[in-house]
């Protein structure tokens, strides 16, 4: 298949990049069959990884499958807060991968033990920032393994939108009625809202006051009509973005970078409001059914190697400052990728998780549902 058969088979829905180039080149040929476990059911020996849904593929956890012959087992979530409202339901995995902020919301509901780093062969390479964010260490035990970081923003076409500054507005331009796109996760789309809103973002990562809240969901109850959907499958939003369905998404910043690889003119906004940076990674499971082989899967994803899959597939940034031994700066330049994850997370406000949450999350799903 050639670059313009495939863009046409992306453009047309018949084929994405995620599909072909990040499930096929993970394993050179064919499709690959991974163990995708149901919910409720441990029938395998395998540690069980409950994680978005990508980070399946046998590239991320070499170190893993050479000592076991086998990748381990996966049951996928679309956002955090379904993952947690899964395992408070009774679903027990091994492990899971929510973004660093949540990480005191699972220890304080009994969810998660703390991370013995000693059984991490590649901990003592970590980048220093990255052990200590908020809410991941307690009582000087560490409860959360920072793996990917990154940034939330607009990936726009460049050949179909119209601006002068760019900015979160965007999403709330009546010219592009029925072509916008936002995730379907609070986490994202209130907290840019926000920034769009003018609200100190020191407020958003302490408490939210009513008038904030309702000004909030002011808002996007005016966006919605202008949405053609709300989506964290972000495989849905690249076609659709490659069609010219859409003309502006809010995505992470994995999105352009792969649209761009197949002659795509689209762009990842750095909004004059600020980017939203992330750090995410894993938290073990309080009681793991498989908690040997859990450590094993920790161990693998901080392999250089798991890395360097992560920078050059999904351009995000690793955990390991070895990894970065792995890339080229042409790869981290086309991943918009900094060598240190200071120089991006400093650059814009940090996710984080106020005490009235649940409050928000409550405001984002009555919008949606129309209330």
């Amino acid at each position: 298949m050639d670059k313009n058969e495939f863009r046409d088979k992306l453009a047309t829905g018949k084929l994405t990049r995620r599909a072909f180039t990040k499930t096929l080149s993970a394993v050179g040929l064919g499709m690959v069959t991974m163990p995708l476990i149901p919910r409720m059911a441990r029938a395998s020996s395998q540690a069980l990884n409950f994680t978005w849904g990508g980070y399946e593929l046998p590239g991320f956890y070499p170190r893993y499958i050479e000592k076991h012959g086998t990748s381990p087992d996966f049951s996928l979530f679309g956002d955090e807060d379904e993952a947690l409202a899964k395992v408070m339901a009774g679903f027990r995995p091994d492990l899971s991968h929510p973004c660093s902020p949540l990480t005191k919301k699972w220890r304080d509901a009994g969810l998660i033990q703390a991370i013995d780093t000693s059984r991490l062969s590649d901990w003592p390479d970590v980048f220093p920032m990255l052990k200590t964010l908020d809410h991941t260490q307690y009582e000087g035990e560490q409860w959360f393994m920072p793996w990917d970081w990154g940034q939330t923003s607009i990936t726009y076409r460049t050949d179909l939108v119209d601006i002068e500054e760019e900015s979160y507005g965007l999403l709330w331009d009546e010219r592009y009625k029925g072509r916008l796109a936002v995730i379907d996760a609070a986490g994202d789309t209130v907290w840019i809202t926000a920034l769009y809103a003018g609200i100190d973002p020191l407020s958003m990562s302490t408490h939210v006051s009513d008038e904030e809240l309702a000004r909030l969901k002011e808002l996007l109850v005016q966006q919605k009509p202008l949405l053609r959907m709300y989506s964290n499958d972000l495989t849905t939003v690249e076609q659709a973005l490659a069609s010219g369905e859409l003309v502006a998404a809010l995505t992470w910043n994995d999105t352009a970078p792969s649209l761009r690889e197949f002659g795509l003119p689209v762009k990842f906004m750095k909004p004059k409001e600020g980017a939203l940076t992330w750090v995410c990674g894993l938290v073990l499971i309080k009681d793991a059914p498989q908690l040997d082989k859990a450590y094993d899967i920790l161990d693998a994803l901080l392999d250089p190697r798991a890395g360097e899959y992560l920078i050059t597939e999904y351009s995000y940034g690793h955990s390991n400052k070895k990894t970065f031994d792995l890339v080229t700066d042409e790869q981290l330049a086309t991943a918009e990728l900094p060598r240190d994850p200071a120089a991006l997370l400093n650059s814009g406000y940090f996710f984080s998780i106020p005490d009235n949450y649940e409050a928000i999350v409550r405001m984002f799903e009555e919008v949606k549902a129309g209330f």
